[in-house]
């Protein structure tokens, strides 16, 4: 079989370290690189649009284009848990192992930055997979999980999918192609995601805040799953409704799994540590939420608060910020750097909204910070970081060096 693996990066480079340990032959190139068509499998990057020209090359000739995921799950039959959504993703990924490790080798790979692939291939005594999945490395694909989970559905990455329609649809893959004997975990409080459910063959696994009739439901303070009690919400989680959500998702895929049980997820949830930089506590008043990427999980956060001063601006993603009208009573001011700051303005300005606009995230922070009162400032991009940083990470980290260097000049 000729194969080529088509884009250089992380999930590609695991592909290859696969490929290898089978003895399979391919060919690592990138798009300028690719000088013929004649093979019989691309494993295609999944940053690598559908409509690049040697893409649509491929598929006139008939040639099978997958990415990472589907070939793990060919070439290792392991079981995976897969989990989708615009947010929320790293942290029931990060939660479902953590639950699961209290009695299995579950390994957290996929989208967080560790591929699905080089995971199979350096934890081979592994018992679970457990695999964040992007709407890019979704798209097309035809998964067949043990367990899928879907999170969530905002508007995102509009300026590599066609419309919100085509995103929903990469989405959809995480359950569309799985079997009648494997499940689905699903938010249905959301009608998007009711509606896209309904039509996989999987058996289905709803959670719910809103309705006391799902599998996994709240009341009264408690995370109940098929009517028995698992967890008692602490108080510091009662106001994050985003967390509500991770928690009820994570525990109804682990209590699917034989041999866990309550305590163990319990136990699971008492070490988890939340991930870095989402909404991060640096201070009583210093929020970092480098992690938010779109407005909708600014909008997350914003639910936590009573009041803020809004630092927020990246990357345009081609978002639309009418989400966030509901939330602007939260807000005091905007303080907006990057390439989306003016976008930002005269979004906030036409909702009555103080906005005042910056070169760098350091001028906007400083700013803030001399202007407070009482409020909390909340770093929360609700934008990519590439107009400025490599990644969310770098973003993050920055932010938490300018507060604690403010900080430690204040207390001097």
């Amino acid at each position: 079989m000729k194969i080529l693996v088509l884009g250089h990066g992380v999930a590609n480079d695991g592909v290859i370290l696969l490929l290898n340990e089978e003895n399979m032959e391919y060919d690592y190139l990138d798009i300028k690189d690719v000088t013929h068509i004649n093979y019989d499998l691309v494993v295609k990057a999944p940053g690598i649009p559908y409509t690049e020209k040697i893409i649509a090359d491929f598929e006139r000739e008939g040639i099978p284009i997958v990415t990472d995921i589907e070939v793990a799950m060919s070439l290792r039959k392991k079981f995976y848990i897969g989990i989708t959504g615009s947010n929320g993703k790293t942290t029931v990924t990060s939660l479902i192992t953590k639950i699961l490790n209290q009695k299995y080798k579950a390994i957290a790979c996929g989208n967080i930055g560790y591929s699905v692939c080089k995971a199979v291939v350096e934890e081979k005594d592994a018992d679970i997979f457990v695999v964040e999945l992007s709407s890019f490395a979704l798209e097309r694909a035809k998964l067949d999980l043990n367990i899928s989970v879907l999170l969530n559905l905002h508007p995102c990455h509009l300026d590599h999918h066609k419309n919100f329609k085509d995103y929903c649809q990469s989405k959809s893959n995480v359950c569309m192609n799985q079997s009648s004997s494997h499940y689905c975990i699903y938010n249905s409080d959301e009608p998007l995601i009711r509606e896209i459910v309904s039509q996989s063959a999987a058996k289905k696994i709803a959670f719910s805040k809103d309705s006391i009739f799902a599998n996994c439901s709240l009341y009264n303070k408690c995370i109940y799953f098929k009517n028995k009690k698992i967890y008692k919400l602490p108080l510091e989680i009662l106001n994050k409704e985003h967390m509500i959500y991770n928690l009820m998702a994570s525990i109804a895929a682990t209590t699917l799994i034989k041999g866990i049980h309550p305590k163990h997820i319990q136990r699971g949830i008492r070490e988890f540590e939340e991930i870095e930089y989402r909404l991060t506590k640096i201070n009583d008043y210093i929020y970092n939420d480098a992690k938010s990427t779109n407005p909708y999980s600014t909008i997350a956060a914003l639910k936590c608060f009573e009041q803020v001063e809004l630092i927020c601006g990246g990357y345009d993603r081609k978002e639309n910020l009418d989400c966030l009208t509901d939330s602007l009573n939260k807000v005091k001011k905007v303080y907006a750097f990057g390439a989306t700051k003016d976008k930002i303005k005269t979004y906030m300005e036409n909702h009555h909204i103080s906005c005042e606009t910056f070169s760098s995230l350091q001028e906007a922070f400083m700013k803030a910070c001399k202007e407070r009162e009482s409020e909390v400032i909340l770093f929360s991009p609700m934008f990519a970081s590439f107009d400025h940083f490599k990644n969310y990470m770098e973003r993050g980290k920055y932010f938490t060096e300018l507060a604690n260097e403010f900080l430690n000049e204040k207390n001097t």
